[in-house]
């Protein structure tokens, strides 16, 4: 399979590419440069057909995740996302929503409106005021790409 980077804009200005700042924080951030623009192998959802889970690429066990508690956009480790109900991402008219399992609310990938030095990705409700939308590219990766994870293969 391709592997993609997802590349963002917010309020129609450029927000570079979604990136881990480092993986001992877990999150996402937006706002990257391609060379350091996290890439993602997409596997199939079941349960929604125009869904996918977001695999970091080069590693076995990290899929792009959402924290119910808080909307951040955060690395989780399972060894199969749909028995351990991990967040899948659907693209729809440029925008990424997140599919909980067992939840009925949408969710949005956005960032904060009212903190234009962060970057940290959420994925909130659409009707949200604190957040910004953002629309979402996905990207083939040149197959010369030079991204690490430095997560231990398992």
């Amino acid at each position: 399979m391709n592997k993609q980077h997802l590349k963002l804009v917010t309020q129609g200005q450029d927000f570079g590419y979604i990136t881990i700042s480092n993986e001992i924080s877990g999150l996402f951030y937006g706002n990257s440069l391609v060379e350091n623009a996290a890439e993602f192998e997409l596997i199939p959802c079941s349960r929604d057909c125009s869904a996918f889970y977001y695999k970091i690429a080069r590693s076995q066990t990290s899929y792009m995740d959402l924290s119910v508690a808080s909307n951040v956009v955060k690395i989780t480790q399972a060894q199969n996302p749909e028995i351990e109900q991990i967040c899948a991402w659907r693209i729809d008219q440029s925008n990424m929503y997140a599919v909980v399992h067992g939840q009925r609310s949408i969710n949005i990938l956005s960032r904060s409106a009212f903190k234009d030095n962060s970057n940290i990705l959420y994925a909130t409700p659409p009707c949200n005021q604190d957040f910004n939308r953002l629309a979402v590219t996905m990207c083939d990766i040149p197959h010369h790409s030079n991204m690490q994870l430095s997560e231990p293969l398992s």
